[in-house]
């Protein structure tokens, strides 16, 4: 009767000694995570454009003097990143000869460009779509769709959903 209960007590005491854990210091490990809001494009005093880096649409964030309305923020976005931007490796595949567009609220919004949209590569179409939809949203306009109707001259009409990393 002794061995069985010396058995356990000394399998329990191997396990504790077995596992080899030192105790440390704290260990200095950089800063802390940081959060990307996936869900919205939503920015406090600041706007959302998206840029080409590496062939993929990334968002990048402007400071601003408040919420930038869907056609304000495709002006900028048509001006092309800034000096500093394009020093991070930032560019546009929106032609600069797009010109004036129009965005129209609704659920989807709507985007209506001065030239067909199959001139545009798949890029410039995100960057377009994705800088609409981080401004509405800015602005309390926020659709609950995904994407954004895209009309050419023509009136043919393209749905497109922001396909942004």
């Amino acid at each position: 009767m002794r061995k069985a209960r010396l058995l356990p007590a000394l399998a329990a005491a191997a396990l504790v000694a077995a596992c080899g854990v030192q105790p440390t210091g704290v260990v200095a490990a950089g800063p802390g995570p940081s959060i990307r809001n996936t869900e919205g494009t939503y920015v406090l005093n600041g706007l959302t454009l998206y840029f080409v880096s590496d062939g993929r649409v990334i968002p990048v964030t402007r400071p601003s003097e408040g919420a930038v309305s869907p056609e304000g923020a495709i002006t900028l976005l048509l001006k092309g990143p800034t000096e500093r931007e394009a020093a991070q490796g930032l560019t546009t595949f929106v032609p600069p000869e797009v010109g004036r567009v129009a965005v129209y609220p609704g659920d989807p919004s709507s985007l209506a460009l001065p030239f067909s949209v199959r001139k545009l590569s798949n890029q410039a179409i995100n960057q377009l779509v994705c800088t609409v939809i981080a401004a509405s949203t800015a602005t309390g306009r926020a659709p609950r769709s995904p994407g954004v109707n895209v009309i050419s001259p023509n009136e043919d009409v393209y749905f497109h959903s922001c396909k942004a990393d």
